[in-house]
């Protein structure tokens, strides 16, 4: 049987709605990331391959900061997203049955804008570098084609905050389909803003919010 945090976990990939994670989940030993993981890794058919290869794309992103300035991070980061997360599985869990409503053009255009936000939120956030580094704390396998990687953000001053991730294989590639940040679902929060922006003001008036969103980050980062 599986235990409760599996449960919450399976319930996060199915649905999008998922309470914290349990610290019971992260239970094997410990495998630091380091920084200098290649890009190549994203086409490695591994759970944790995936995540380096995200977590090295961020360091990098930070250790370039000003000097790349936004345009120069979201250039390193943008394309490892594309390949890394899984959008229109995100896309179609973030919406719910209201995703099914959109004809097949709009699910294309949200696809495509939800992975530019997502491109644009790190180059803006990881901005810097000052010792920061990540490392996997463990992995589970929750169902045949589903893992949970469960992994840690330290910064210079020792603070750490979690990044636990919910992987689906697609053939022999595995892609993220949420992120669970210091407990907090990123899915989960999507799927409440979004669907009630496109309940009450329509498909148009999120993909317009969305892509304010994207210029900000755009014309306020360095």
């Amino acid at each position: 049987m599986l235990n409760k945090s599996v449960i919450m976990l399976l319930t996060c990939a199915v649905t999008g709605i998922t309470p914290a994670l349990s610290a019971a989940a992260v239970t094997a030993p410990a495998a630091s990331m380091s920084a200098t993981s290649a890009d190549k890794t994203i086409l490695a058919n591994t759970p944790e391959a995936t995540i380096n290869a995200l977590d090295a794309a961020l360091i990098k992103s930070m250790q370039g900061g000003s000097r790349l300035g936004y345009r120069g991070r979201y250039r390193i980061v943008a394309p490892v997203v594309q390949t890394v997360f899984d959008y229109p599985r995100i896309a179609s869990l973030t919406l719910g049955a209201l995703w099914n409503k959109l004809n097949p053009g709009q699910q294309k255009e949200f696809v495509e804008v939800l992975a530019d936000y997502t491109a644009a939120t790190y180059a803006a956030r990881f901005d810097s570098f000052n010792g920061e580094r990540f490392a996997i704390v463990s992995s589970e396998t929750l169902q045949h084609g589903t893992e949970g990687i469960f992994s840690t953000f330290t910064q210079r001053n020792g603070k750490v905050h979690r990044f636990d991730y919910i992987l689906q294989k697609q053939g022999d590639q595995w892609r993220i389909v949420n992120v669970v940040a210091d407990g907090v679902s990123d899915l989960s929060l999507k799927r409440a803003e979004y669907t009630e922006t496109v309940q009450k003001k329509g498909f148009a008036a999120l993909i317009a919010h969305l892509k304010a969103q994207i210029a900000g980050y755009a014309k306020g980062s360095q």
